[in-house]
């Protein structure tokens, strides 16, 4: 998987996990609350893991900005990815 698709399945999965762990804590039942907001909470870390293993330098596999754009260069190496 590219920098660039993992990028987009990080941000997807952070967006979906605060829409349903806002929507779980409007339910007005205790223990559907706390099901759908673990659930939330697990499609959060879902989302941190693939940006941690996969938005990496193709060429150094140093860690590439988790925040705003794709890059166009490694900032470790200077390569164009």
């Amino acid at each position: 998987m590219d920098h660039r698709k993992a990028r987009k399945i990080f941000w997807i999965c952070w967006l979906l996990a605060s829409v349903v762990m806002v929507l779980g804590a409007i339910l007005p039942d205790e223990k559907m609350q706390k099901a759908v907001i673990t659930i939330g909470i697990i499609i959060f870390i879902l989302g941190g893991v693939i940006a941690i293993c996969f938005m990496r330098c193709p060429y150094c596999r140093g860690l590439l900005n988790l925040r705003g754009f794709s890059p166009d260069y490694c900032p470790y190496c200077g390569k164009k990815i």
